[in-house]
C-alpha cells in the first residue's frame, strides 16, 4: 500500500511533466486545491485497498475452513493504513520540493524502510536501530494488538508533511525543480 500511495504522487508529477495541468490550473482551481484533491484521492484509494484486503483475507480464510471474524481481518487490513499515509505525506513533500526526483525519493524511502526492517531483524541489529523504520511499529494484527500510539505518530508525521507540501507547492513554479 505504501508503494501505491507513492505511485499516486508520481502520477501527479507525470501530469505536471506532460503539461496537463496548465489548462486545469488556468481555471478557478488553486494549486493547493489540486494537490489536496490528488492526496484525498490517494488516501481514499489506499483505504479502499485495505478494506478489500481485509474482506479478501476473510473470504480466503473462510473458504479454507479457518474461523476468523470479518472485523478482525478488516482491522488487519486497516493496520497498514498509517504507514501508507505516512509515506503519502512524505512523497507529497518530496514532490513539492524536488518534483523530478520525488518518485525516486518516495519509493526509495519505502524500499529502504521495508528492507531495513526485514534485514535488520534477520541480522540481529540492535532493537533501537530496527525500530527506526515505520514498518517495525505495525502490530501484526490479529496475532498482536493494534499499536495506536505508533499509528497516531505516523499519521501526525504524514499530515505535517502533507501540510508542508501544500505550503511549498503553492510557491513553486510548475516544472520548476
Amino acid at each position: 500500500m505504501s508503494l501505491f500511495a507513492c505511485a499516486q504522487v508520481g502520477a501527479a508529477r507525470q501530469e505536471e511533466a506532460e503539461e496537463q495541468l496548465e489548462t486545469l490550473l488556468a481555471l478557478p482551481v488553486g494549486r493547493g486545491s489540486w494537490l489536496g484533491g490528488r492526496l484525498l484521492l490517494a488516501t481514499s484509494a489506499v483505504a479502499a485497498i485495505s478494506l478489500v484486503a481485509g474482506v479478501c483475507t476473510w473470504a480466503g480464510a473462510a473458504a479454507g475452513g479457518t474461523h476468523v471474524s470479518l472485523p478482525m481481518t478488516l482491522e488487519a487490513g486497516a493496520n497498514c493504513l498509517p504507514v501508507a499515509l505516512l509515506f503519502l505525506g512524505i512523497a507529497a513533500l518530496a514532490y513539492a520540493v524536488a518534483p523530478r526526483a520525488s518518485a525516486g525519493i518516495a519509493s526509495g524511502l519505502v524500499a529502504v524502510a521495508f528492507l531495513w526492517q526485514l534485514v535488520g531483524s534477520l541480522l540481529g541489529a540492535p532493537g533501537w536501530l530496527v525500530a527506526a523504520t515505520p514498518f517495525a511499529h505495525v502490530g501484526l494484527v490479529p496475532a498482536q494488538s493494534f499499536r495506536a500510539g505508533a499509528a497516531a505518530l505516523m499519521l501526525a508525521i504524514g499530515a505535517a508533511s502533507a501540510l508542508a507540501a501544500f505550503r511549498v507547492f503553492r510557491r513553486r513554479d510548475l516544472l520548476g525543480a
